[in-house]
């Protein structure tokens, strides 16, 4: 079901960093990724009898995005997915220990995976602060 009044939401942007985006007269470049995911107001809505569905969904970069010129890679891939969110009408909200959403490393850092690149911690705070979020970093105000 199509949310009734219309509203979706999500409480951050997450982000991975990949050690390779791409080849530029082969040097390896670094680059971002950022997905948000999303749902409905229907929280625990869930009857089909009447249609009343909840559902969810997922907003991504598709690659990496390595850093340009003037802006970091990072910056280009939250702002690209700000940016969409704002076009399909996703709202940002906080937490009840936050009022304000956060940015997030895929596995909180931690993944062997997804390693962090050196300084993430302070790299995301830094674009939290940009952007008006709070990330691992942040300080509590």
């Amino acid at each position: 079901m199509i949310s009734k009044s219309g509203r979706y939401w999500s409480t951050g942007i997450t982000v991975t960093y990949s050690q390779l985006a791409e080849r530029i007269n082969d040097e390896p470049y670094g680059g971002w990724h950022a997905a948000l995911e999303y749902t409905d107001d229907g929280f625990a809505n869930n009857d089909p009898d009447t249609g009343q569905v909840s559902t969810e969904g997922t907003l991504h970069t598709r690659y990496p995005v390595r850093n340009a010129k003037i802006r970091s890679g990072l910056s280009v891939a939250v702002d690209t997915l700000l940016a969409d969110a704002k076009r399909l009408g996703i709202e940002f909200i906080g937490t009840s220990a936050y009022p304000e959403p956060w940015l997030y490393y895929n596995g909180d850092g931690e993944s062997a995976e997804h390693p962090p690149p050196t300084g993430w911690r302070e790299t995301l705070a830094a674009e939290a602060e940009r952007i008006g979020f709070r990330s691992y970093a942040t300080p509590v105000k």
